[in-house]
């Protein structure tokens, strides 16, 4: 076929509320320890709260390049609040109502 094919369909998978893991950054010591569990698909929330501007913006970055190369995603929550995972799992029910029930409008 062409170059343009017809881009795959994701199929959402469902997480437990009990496998998120939450992070509390104070600094940018962790950050490779943060794209270990990224790596292995498990979806973190990272709150900036105790962080310097300057730290919290080179994690985020950071790992939005390893969630780019792993397919997945940054939601932000709230204000210095985020929530990494794969798209997969973004898109199924629990990360869902996760996101609809603690991201500030």
């Amino acid at each position: 076929m062409g170059l343009f094919g017809k881009k795959q369909v994701s199929v959402s998978t469902d997480v437990d509320l009990e496998d998120v893991k939450f992070y509390r950054v104070q600094d940018a010591s962790g950050i490779y320890d943060y794209a270990e569990v990224v790596m292995h698909r498990v979806p973190i929330v990272m709150n900036f709260d105790s962080c310097l501007l300057s730290e919290a913006n080179e994690v985020l970055l950071f790992l939005t390049g390893v969630l780019y190369a792993c397919d997945g995603e940054v939601v932000k929550i709230q204000d210095k609040i985020y929530l990494m995972a794969q798209k997969s799992d973004l898109a199924g029910p629990t990360l869902k109502k996760f996101i609809a029930e603690y991201q500030k409008k």
